[in-house]
């Protein structure tokens, strides 16, 4: 169908954002800010009417002061860096605490808090795109390198994709994610009714502050094991899922369901894990979009990346992207009625 964009408003550094809206020819949009890199609402045609997927904001000022990372493009590293350091090539880098005495999500200069350039549009009636280009200087947020990245959304028919390339001039840590809250009721309520299964029966070991210990978990057949679905309930944790099947094609990862809306969601990766959160962190009465208020379990994040605090666990697979390499990270939402 089309793609149209708005002025969204300035940030304090006299920035100006834009946001987009990808319409195909399924009925389907997927709004998207460049600031942050965010996806701001993601409606599904059902046949009936659209259901808006994605929890969000109404305004650009909302976003610049959210602290629960909806909808944005994670980086350099999402996860937990613990004690906001790393050692690379025999030199220590000291990163942002913006957690305790922990870096999340990338710290303080983080991808959710930088505004994207527009690299490429594509308005194809059946699957627009859209790409945006972000540069990160050496020593920002205390990584090493220069790096450049590129993210392209692209909405065909019910399928949204996300896909997170990137070059480097030294080698740095790159280990990024993409972190909607789904709510495939589209209401903003509790999400406890919906269904989960993961491709995956073990997990990694953290200790109290989340932070992987370099331990693997069996979870099968306890609380955390959504290898067959059930509900999400109220016990769901906080918790990084190694895939059964590690590929570098997209493959599927875990798939979501509502039945009260009747809509499912495939999430399809090439990543090694997924972390899921259940938005416990989030605060009750937060305004959102559509009229909503969000809180705790409103929406759940499924975020596929490379296991976090890689940078500090030598038996972790590598997340440091090297000069010449080119940084790949494929995520599909597939959407669909429940059979």
């Amino acid at each position: 169908m089309s793609i149209s964009s708005k002025s969204w408003g300035r940030t304090p550094y006299r920035e100006d954002i834009l946001l987009f809206t990808l319409e195909n020819s399924a009925g389907c949009k997927a709004r998207i800010s460049t600031y942050g890199a965010i996806l701001n609402g993601l409606e599904i045609a059902t046949g009936e009417k659209n259901i808006d997927v994605v929890l969000g904001f109404n305004s650009l000022e909302e976003y610049m002061n959210d602290g629960n990372y909806l909808g944005a493009t994670v980086g350099r590293v999402a996860g937990r860096i613990s004690n906001a350091v790393f050692e690379l090539d025999g030199q220590k880098y000291q990163l942002d605490r913006n957690e305790g005495s922990n870096h999340l999500h990338g710290g303080k200069y983080g991808f959710n808090r930088r505004n994207w350039e527009v690299l490429e549009l594509q308005a194809g009636a059946d699957s627009p795109s859209l790409t945006l280009e972000l540069h990160c200087k050496n020593g920002m947020g205390g990584y090493p390198g220069n790096l450049r990245i590129e993210t392209t959304f692209t909405l065909s028919g019910s399928t949204l994709s996300i896909v997170h390339r990137a070059e480097c001039d030294s080698p740095t840590p790159l280990n990024m994610t993409a972190h909607p809250y789904f709510n495939l009721n589209g209401d903003g309520q509790t999400i406890n009714s919906h269904e989960l299964k993961i491709f995956a029966t073990q997990s990694l070991s953290t200790d109290n502050h989340l932070i992987p210990d370099g331990g693997l978990i069996d979870i099968s057949g306890t609380s955390d094991d959504f290898s067959e679905f059930k509900a999400l309930g109220e016990n769901a944790q906080d918790r990084f899922y190694v895939l059964n099947t590690q590929s570098e094609d997209t493959i599927s990862a875990a798939i979501a369901r509502a039945p009260e809306s009747g809509l499912e969601m495939e999430i399809c990766t090439n990543q090694r894990g997924v972390q899921l959160y259940t938005a416990d962190g989030m605060t009750a009465g937060t305004k959102g979009s559509n009229g909503f208020q969000y809180g705790p379990r409103s929406g759940f994040c499924i975020e596929p990346m490379g296991y976090p605090d890689a940078v500090n666990q030598p038996e972790f697979p590598s997340v440091i992207l090297n000069p010449g390499e080119r940084y790949n990270h494929s995520t599909e939402y597939r959407f669909r009625r429940i059979s």
